[in-house]
């Protein structure tokens, strides 16, 4: 590489750093992608960084692929580039390199990061070669005590460093819910006739934006509150929006980010401003992205938590799907409940957490409808306290599905859906259970437009596609996305990449994932179809999942029956 440019060590500890990352590491697709760019990059080999070039050789694609027909290549850069602006955001990185990723390009850049060093210290003259000579007792007395004051000096400026009021490493307080205040948008497109359309905008967000549990909008910029500031420009029939969030105290810039609409209309304005809502409301986006910082950093929650903390579990839940983070946020939110028992967003909470962890330890054939009458209860009370919460409606349609009450869940999924427009989570719940239901063609159309809507996808929301793509035997598709739900799902995800992986000759796959499903315990005490009928209704699928378990060398017998770690039937 040029001189002045980062070293290939640094980029490869900065690419380490980055893998070593949760939020990269989970998705074994992105990681195969930054690791292929950037060890590409450092070979000089930039030229050959192409759409064709990873589609095949990353995600396995046929040397027919076709960049046009198959937007893989970019919705996985999308993905990844969101991802490293995210990581960077956390503040957290020790590398001395930043790798980015360019819009509308696969090259990565690789950025120096200035590091404050400590200044070299002096070099000592060498003493002049003195004959050997006795010294008296009394110099040996006089070394030590020195010696002895050295270190009791030297021990005393540590502890004044350490405790010295000022020089105490901070620790962070527990977050509160992050407020934000919304600024009246600037007109840059040059045509006057939009001034009030675009002025609109502000108090269609605001209000929007109110519709989240997790964020408190206020009416005026203030110390406490980030400021969403934005402009609007027009090129080519195109809008473009610039927003920013600005600390209130420091008045620095903390993320930005453009949003575009086709069209030069009013209605395109709305789409603008619906997405704007959709990345500032998510769970992962800037606005949560300081109390997700703040959890990660944390061994364990406080003893008496606020209820912002219990919703950062819940979201951390949502997004590994681990029975520790379940029963975390479940304790969180029953801590809430101790002090205040008709807080609705708790015992919403509470309800669809005790539900998942009930249906995730059912066996087949068990009444879930009768396992889960105390959540069902539970989440009814929430919605009766707190009627016009998409959350809260969202949890009950969370706690009905899972009974598979499909029609009822129906109507608490709607309705979350129209109490908060911008909220994807319940738009991609109601998909899956659509689809579950056996409504394919409206689950999926759900599924697809929260995957689009939201930057940077949780796992969870590729469950619809990859169960689609396989029912449709589109097994790259269900490759991929099987990949993206196996980030944070050891069964379904896992199970779907495994059964379409030798479909398409992809052995590597078969050989990543086949242990991993023999080694769930879950699939072992029931067997594998058994344990997935438990959620998945259409046979269809689970037909398809047996042919292609079949195909990847998965014993018959454990497919339907309990099985050894070996995959023996017991």
């Amino acid at each position: 590489m040029p001189d002045g440019t980062p070293s290939g060590e640094q980029v490869r500890a900065a690419l380490d750093e980055l893998l070593g990352w949760q939020g990269i590491s989970r998705s074994p697709q992105l990681s195969e992608l930054l690791k292929y760019v950037v060890e590409r990059t450092l070979a000089g080999d930039e030229a050959t960084i192409k759409a064709y070039s990873i589609a095949v050789d990353v995600f396995g694609r046929p040397q027919s692929f076709d960049p046009q027909a198959d937007p893989i290549v970019r919705v996985q850069a999308r993905r990844l580039r969101t991802l490293l602006e995210q990581f960077y955001e956390l503040g957290t990185s020790t590398a001395e390199v930043q790798i980015r990723l360019p819009l509308g390009r696969y090259v990565p850049e690789f950025v120096a990061v200035p590091r404050s060093t400590p200044a070299a210290a002096a070099p000592t003259a060498p003493l002049p070669a003195q004959k050997a000579k006795m010294l008296p007792n009394g110099f040996w007395l006089s070394a030590t005590l020195s010696l002895c004051l050295t270190l009791i000096g030297a021990a005393l400026v540590v502890f004044i460093i350490r405790w010295w009021p000022g020089t105490t490493p901070v620790v962070h307080a527990m977050p509160d819910m992050p407020q934000v205040a919304i600024a009246t948008f600037d007109n840059l497109t040059g045509d006057p006739k939009l001034d009030d359309a675009v002025a609109r905008l502000q108090p269609q967000i605001a209000g929007a934006l109110s519709k989240f549990e997790t964020l408190q909008v206020d009416d005026a910029p203030n110390a406490d509150a980030l400021l969403v500031q934005g402009t609007i420009q027009e090129t080519n029939g195109r809008f473009d929006a610039r927003i920013s969030l600005t600390d209130g105290r420091s008045h620095s810039t903390v993320w930005a980010g453009t949003v575009s609409a086709t069209g030069g209309d009013v209605e395109a304005l709305q789409s603008i401003a619906s997405q704007i809502v959709v990345q500032l409301g998510a769970p992962r986006g800037p606005l949560q992205a300081p109390g997700r910082s703040w959890l990660t950093a944390q061994q364990q929650l406080p003893t008496a938590p606020n209820l912002y903390v219990c919703e950062l579990q819940f979201m951390a839940w949502r997004e590994s799907r681990r029975i520790e983070d379940a029963t975390s946020g479940r304790d969180c939110f029953a801590k809430i409940l101790a002090r205040h028992p008709d807080n609705a967003v708790a015992l919403a909470g509470h309800a669809a957490l005790a539900g998942w962890q009930v249906q995730h330890e059912a066996v087949p054939g068990a009444s879930l409808s009768a396992l889960l009458v105390a959540q069902t209860v539970e989440a009814a009370r929430a919605v009766s306290l707190r009627p016009q919460s998409s959350f809260v409606n969202e949890m009950q349609g969370l706690v009905l599905a899972r009974q598979n009450a499909f029609e009822a869940a129906s109507v608490a999924y709607q309705k979350a859906r129209q109490l908060n427009p911008a909220n994807m989570d319940a738009m991609a719940s109601y998909g899956l259970r659509l689809w579950l239901d056996g409504q394919f063609e409206a689950g999926s159309a759900l599924a697809e437009q929260a995957l689009k809507a939201v930057p940077s996808p949780p796992p969870w929301y590729y469950q619809t596609r990859a169960f689609n793509a396989l029912r449709e035997r589109r097994y790259f598709d269900a490759i991929d996305a099987g990949q993206a739900l196996a980030a944070a799902d050891d069964e379904y995800g896992a199970v779907v990449a495994l059964a379409a992986a030798p479909e398409v000759g992809r052995t590597d796959l078969v050989d990543r994932y086949r242990p991993i499903v023999l080694g769930n315990t879950h699939f072992q005490s029931v067997g594998i179809l058994p344990r997935l009928g438990i959620l998945i209704r259409p046979q269809v699928l689970l037909d398809r999942v047996k042919e292609g378990l079949t195909l990847a060398g998965v014993p018959p017998g454990a497919v339907i029956k309990p099985f050894n770690p070996d995959g023996t039937v017991r």
